[in-house]
């Protein structure tokens, strides 16, 4: 039994879309897994262009809702990392395990 405070457990839906919203932060930030080593340096910043870029389509409104949040909040925790991450406040690592961290989040 779930405490008053506690988070509901996420449906497999919700936890599908939050892993969708999950690699298109990874990718906004570079952080391509498998692939990084074989792009160009432009092809590398043109993919986190088209993935910084999805954050502003209704493509992402869906996801979000699907994630079972907002668009807002997804957004707003996207230039929290950004933030962070630009001003050096966290590593590189610290930034990837704050997004593998994001359904805590949401």
């Amino acid at each position: 039994m779930k405490g008053m405070f506690e988070p509901e457990d996420k449906t497999p839906e919700e936890k599908l879309a939050i892993a969708k919203i999950q690699v298109m932060m990874e990718d906004a930030f570079g952080l391509f897994s498998s692939i990084s080593g074989s792009l160009t340096a432009n092809q590398k910043k043109n993919m986190m262009e088209v993935a910084r870029s999805w954050f502003d389509t209704s493509d992402c409104v869906l996801w979000c809702d699907m994630a079972g949040t907002t668009h807002d909040r997804v957004k707003k925790l996207l230039g929290v990392l950004t933030e962070r991450y630009d001003s050096n406040s966290i590593t590189k690592d610290e930034l990837r395990l704050g997004i593998r961290r994001l359904e805590k989040k949401i």
